[in-house]
């Protein structure tokens, strides 16, 4: 549908994703698609459908700008790069992501599951397909930094570099049609998924919530997120999330009275939105573990919580 003027929205399916889709938007005169769905049979016929509605074909677009590098916005880049001599653009710290993502040895992944304190919440034999999935080819042809004015055909975008969902991750800031592309950094309803793997250096909720404050003021009648629904009313969303990364780090130092926790024991004794944990595969609980781990780290480098490694775990505890 047109969300603005010359400005569509796609609805890309998932099909085993709770969120049901992701939205590509496209700008109609520029030719230019802003993120692409999973790469599946399904995405690509979608995708072809919803061109169609607008006159053209995937061979007719002339560049994609990618929010961020996660399968669920990249994935079909390897279809449309194929029929489409297209630009790729991505935020200049993508190239690097790229080359970093190997494929991790069921060894890495056992080592991980031990740190985050595993054993009693799952078994490795739950984890074997997953370090093994094919990456995806691509290569970015344009990097675009923090402040770039992409001048298009019938538009201008300011580059706002975003990091904390992902290193990469950018919004795009239409100010003529007073519309922000946020992708995953702000959506309606649920909170992005702040991550962070035990051996990465990154401080992502840090990053994620100095992000957030570098859209507070900026003159926005439209959100156009990548998943649920657009959303009017930045600000307020703004708070919203902040407040819920508040709570969840109070929620962190009040199980830490009990006394020292790995990140699976804290991870199983906090609330989550999606589910209860005792209801969660083993797959779900290991990103819940991941995003806990990101408040842990948060906290760790604010001085409000101590960390020590014994015997390959984790440990944290409050700092007295």
């Amino acid at each position: 549908m047109e969300v603005a003027d010359g400005l569509w929205q796609f609805e890309i399916p998932m099909r085993f994703s709770p969120l049901g889709c992701t939205f590509s938007y496209l700008l109609a005169d520029a030719a230019t698609l802003i993120d692409a769905g999973v790469g599946t049979d399904e995405a690509s016929s979608a995708l072809e459908a919803e061109l169609k509605k607008v006159g053209l074909n995937v061979s007719d677009l002339e560049r994609v700008i990618l929010t961020h590098l996660h399968r669920d916005h990249m994935g079909l880049m390897e279809y449309i790069t194929s029929v489409s001599d297209v630009q790729v653009c991505a935020h200049e710290t993508a190239p690097k992501v790229l080359k970093g993502r190997v494929r991790r040895s069921h060894e890495e992944v056992r080592e991980e599951i031990n740190l985050l304190g595993g054993n009693g919440f799952f078994k490795f034999r739950d984890f074997i397909p997953r370090p093994i999935r094919r990456s995806i080819n691509l290569k970015i042809d344009r990097t675009l930094a923090d402040g770039d004015i992409l001048e298009l055909e019938g538009a201008s975008l300011r580059v706002i570099w975003t990091p904390g969902h992902a290193l990469e991750h950018i919004c795009l800031y239409d100010a003529d049609r007073r519309v922000l592309l946020s992708g995953d950094h702000i959506l309606p309803r649920i909170t992005p998924h702040i991550s962070l793997h035990v051996n990465d250096e990154a401080d992502p909720l840090r990053d994620y919530l100095t992000s957030l404050e570098k859209l507070k003021g900026l003159p926005v009648d439209l959100v156009l997120p990548a998943h649920e629904h657009v959303l009017r009313g930045l600000d307020e969303r703004i708070e919203e999330l902040k407040r819920h990364h508040e709570f969840r780090c109070g929620e962190i130092k009040d199980t830490l009275k009990e006394g020292e926790l790995t990140v699976l024991k804290i991870s199983s004794r906090i609330s989550w939105d999606s589910r209860p944990w005792p209801l969660m595969s083993s797959w779900t609980r290991y990103m819940a573990a991941e995003e806990t781990l990101a408040h842990l780290v948060y906290l760790r480098n604010r001085g409000e919580i101590k960390e020590r490694l014994s015997n390959g775990t984790l440990l944290y505890s409050l700092q007295k």
